[in-house]
């Protein structure tokens, strides 16, 4: 009964911090992937960080992206292609710290050709207001 009264111990084992603080990135990268499986540009615009989103790499869109600019940039993106597959290979997640890493494949078809083209894509997520959120999209080839 008198540890609950003590000074400090009421806030719990996190300390008084955010409980979202503590909360693994993978969710946001399941999202992303299924909005990329889907073309779903207003579910990734919805995911973009509110100082912007870089995107770099082998792109003509390369570039710095508002929040509201975003929906644009990956309706775009998506009107000139299909996505066939979309899958992480890799994901790096330190749910205390400020950024998470994701390494995915992306296999789509130009709507106006049959060839398939497979690319890698580097997405790297930072903490907005206790939440992940996308910050950078690195088009490899």
């Amino acid at each position: 009964m008198m540890l609950a009264l003590m000074p400090g111990l009421a806030l719990g084992r996190d300390g008084g911090r955010d409980p979202k603080a503590a909360e693994s990135a993978g969710p946001v990268f399941a999202r992303i992937a299924r909005a990329f499986e889907e073309s779903d540009a207003a579910a990734l615009a919805a995911l973009v960080h509110g100082e912007g989103l870089r995107v770099t790499g082998h792109n003509e869109r390369a570039g710095e992206y508002s929040p509201a600019q975003a929906v644009y940039f990956f309706r775009n993106l998506f009107q000139a292609q299909r996505t066939l597959v979309f899958a992480f290979r890799k994901t790096q997640d330190d749910a205390a710290g400020g950024f998470a890493r994701g390494m995915a494949d992306w296999k789509r078809r130009r709507i106006d050709s049959e060839k398939v083209v497979e690319q890698q894509i580097v997405l790297r997520l930072a903490r907005d207001d206790g939440q992940w959120r996308l910050v950078e999209i690195n088009l490899i080839r």
